[in-house]
């Protein structure tokens, strides 16, 4: 009876439809039970793991492992390593077998020193995968975004830029964003947009800001509507909600997308399963949102680089705050970055600024001034060569007659931005083009070398009157180098200033051998950068034929090192004398520019440790000082007519000497006549006896000779000496005589 109640029951559908249905039904409650458990013990798991930050870049998974097991049970341990350094990124999770250690590991190790580095720990939550919300194709909607953007009316005339609004409403929570649209050239528009991170920030926000009075004025602050749905609204056309919402989206933008990326966390289940194998993947998901800034994110966001320009000629103490002001005046700006040399910690002279609106690019372009070359650069001397460079350092105010483009006395060069690729094609046209450099017979482009910059933490240890040394020394050498066009600066020689007053010219030129080397040691330690290409290139075929010279003479790398000595009464004297002290500046000359560079930028700034001696039982204060004093070291300015001189005479000694060992000329100089044989094999130069003319003719010539030759100038003081002698001797005879 049992198989032939189940073929019956089979054989009628409806009987087993509602049977099946009656067990669903009533299974339906359990169902629910064991979900409701299952997520909440899922919800209990998550919190066993914390996010360590702040880590030490030695620190490993066996470190992190170590630290947290001696007081808690653990089921693993990963600090996220970076493949290519081979060191730690500066986070990592640690899992936990119950949630309670994790709690209390998490209160214990907060704030806890790890090789001098304070470490930060939360709760690690899992990150939003894109999967979670396919269930929306199931009929459940997705939430709208959340709202955060504000609308202030009623600004007051005070808060002018885009920073000072930010201000008003940094109590309130983290400014995404805060900007004034302006109706043009200086002409506000009387409202702001503000942009927080969070809804609860934003309402706090409203309820803070709202009626308070700033200037005179109340502000009034509401949630802020896309402009499209705002005119939609005025014009009674009614819009859908969801529509709305998609529109403020886009319109934050790309708020979405940084939001996702900053709340991003490593899965905890993959976390655990794929500790050892997948550690660099895991430490790739996770962004550390408290150290990003996402106003610095906002210029990656899209490649549409139209309304965005790059500006050279920048002053090196401009800032990102000082770019931007500049360039406000043409429009709104989204951002404003002055590109830094982080390896020498100065400002590269180069920027970025981007505007809302593409028209206020193209405006700023337009009217931006031509590269032009310095006042007269364009003259040519006798020989038809330029006698001063094409491009040059010093400004011509007229190609920038409204002063808008200028700053700080720069003329600004602007120009469309570019990407990376044809940004870095540039690059390598301009490194060629830097070849040929030697055009340049002024050299000002070593002008700036010697410097250092305002922010920089060398010019933060140098005491008040070393700094203003510095900018009055920059002040005058840029004032002598505008007035005298037949200035220039050596390749080869350095000015040494504020040097000890110990330190004699031997001295300096072992600190001169010395600092090349440091420079290389530094080069290999990762302290100091490179000479670039460019650089070493510089000078050319001469400084290749110095450099050989100096070789197959077998001298060493410093060519001279002068220290300039005074007397007691402020003249100079030699410092063979020894009756003089130091002024406390020198000059070095090497053979070659390379060296030069290296020494400059190794002794610059240097605190040498030449030190007085401890002859006296309580030191001076010139002596205490002296112990304190950092060398300013620049390349010296030459005049190019004093340096022709010199040169052709040291040519000319060169010829003469090549000219005695060839037997062309005697050692006086004179050359034999031609009718005259050239001294033979065992014979000296000017052996031979020439013959005499006789002696009235001789007379004659001996007189024409003296009549020809200047009188010597006499020494002054030794005239005055003779004078006082004479004056003294007339005096005691005259005494004499009355007796």
């Amino acid at each position: 009876m049992g198989p032939a109640k189940k073929k019956q029951r089979l054989s009628n559908g409806s009987a087993v439809t509602v049977e099946q249905h009656d067990k669903i039904v009533d299974d339906a409650p359990q169902a629910e039970t064991e979900t409701a458990a299952q997520a909440q013990e899922k919800a209990v798991q998550q919190k066993r793991s914390l996010f360590v930050r702040s880590l030490p870049p030695s620190t490993t998974s066996e470190i992190l492992t170590d630290l947290f097991s001696e007081s808690y049970p653990i089921k693993h341990a990963v600090a996220v390593i970076d493949n290519e350094k081979k060191e730690c990124k500066g986070y990592g999770f640690v899992t936990f077998a119950d949630a309670e250690d994790a709690a209390k590991a998490k209160q214990e190790f907060n704030a806890h020193v790890l090789d001098g580095r304070k470490l930060r720990i939360e709760i690690a939550e899992p990150r939003k995968r894109e999967g979670e919300g396919e269930h929306a194709k199931h009929g459940k909607k997705q939430e709208a975004p959340q709202q955060t953007k504000l609308i202030v009316r009623n600004l007051p005339w005070s808060i002018k830029r885009d920073r000072d609004l930010e201000k008003v409403f940094l109590s309130f929570g983290k400014v995404k964003k805060a900007y004034i649209p302006k109706k043009g050239p200086g002409l506000m528009a009387g409202f702001g947009f503000v942009i927080m991170r969070g809804r609860k920030a934003a309402e706090k926000a409203i309820e803070g800001v709202n009626g308070q009075e700033i200037g005179g004025r109340t502000l009034a602050v509401d949630w802020a509507v896309e402009k499209g749905a705002y005119e939609g609204v005025t014009d009674g056309q009614e819009e859908h909600e969801e529509h709305e919402a998609e529109e403020e989206e886009e319109e934050e933008e790309g708020g979405s997308t940084i939001g996702g990326a900053e709340e991003e966390h490593i899965d905890q289940d993959d976390g655990a399963d794929n500790s050892d194998s997948e550690g660099g993947e895991e430490g790739d998901e996770v962004e550390e949102h408290d150290d990003m800034d996402d106003e610095e994110q906002e210029p990656r966001q899209s490649d549409d680089r139209s309304s965005t320009i790059f500006v050279r000629n920048l002053p090196f103490t401009c800032t990102d705050e000082d770019l931007e002001d500049q360039f406000s005046q043409f429009g709104n700006t989204r951002y404003a970055r002055v590109v830094m040399d982080y390896g020498t910690e100065r400002s590269k002279g180069t920027g970025f600024v981007c505007f809302y609106k593409k028209e206020d690019a193209d405006a700023c372009i337009r009217n931006a001034p031509t590269r032009s070359s310095a006042p007269s650069a364009d003259k040519s001397g006798n020989d038809g060569r330029p006698s001063m460079p094409a491009r040059s350092i010093l400004q011509n105010e007229d190609t920038d007659p409204t002063g808008q483009y200028t700053l700080d006395g720069r003329v600004l060069q602007v120009s469309r931005a570019v990407d990376k690729s044809e940004a870095g094609r540039l690059t390598e046209e301009g490194v060629a083009s830097r070849y040929k450099r030697d055009t340049d017979k002024r050299r000002l482009y070593l002008l700036s070398e010697g410097s250092i910059p305002s922010n920089s933490k060398l010019w933060q240890q140098l005491p008040p009157s070393e700094q203003a040394m510095r900018e009055a020394s920059a002040k005058q050498r840029k004032a002598l180098i505008e007035s005298n066009p037949s200035l220039n600066l050596s390749l080869t020689r350095l000015s040494v200033r504020n040097l000890p007053r110990s330190i004699d010219s031997k001295a300096l030129k072992q600190l001169a051998r010395e600092a090349v080397v440091g420079f290389a040691t530094d080069v290999k330690a990762g302290l100091r950068q490179q000479l670039s290409k460019e650089e070493i290139s510089r000078g050319g075929e001469e400084m290749r034929e110095a450099e050989l010279a100096r070789k197959k003479k077998g001298k060493g790398i410093v060519k001279q090192a002068k220290v300039v000595f005074e007397s007691a009464g402020g003249s100079k004297v030699s410092e063979d004398s020894g009756a003089g002290r130091s002024r406390g500046y020198g000059f070095i000359e090497y053979y070659t520019h390379r060296n030069a560079l290296q020494g400059l930028r190794w002794l610059n700034g240097h605190a040498i440790g030449y030190q007085v001696k401890d002859t006296q039982s309580k030191l001076s204060r010139e002596d205490m000082q002296d112990r304190k004093k950092r060398l300013i070291v620049e390349f010296a300015i030459e005049n190019a007519q004093v340096v022709m001189r010199r040169s052709d005479s040291e040519k000319k000694a060169r010829e003469r000497s090549r000219a005695v060992q060839s037997g062309l000329v005697d050692k006086d100089g004179e050359t034999f006549p031609k009718s005259s044989k050239r001294p033979g094999k065992n014979e000296k130069p000017g052996s031979r006896k020439r013959k005499r003319a006789p002696e009235g003719a001789q007379k004659t010539a001996e007189s024409d000779k003296a009549k020809k030759e200047p009188k010597k100038p006499i020494d002054e003081k030794l005239a005055k000496r003779n004078q006082i002698i004479g004056r003294k001797r007339a005096m005691r005879a005259k005494r004499k005589g009355g007796k």
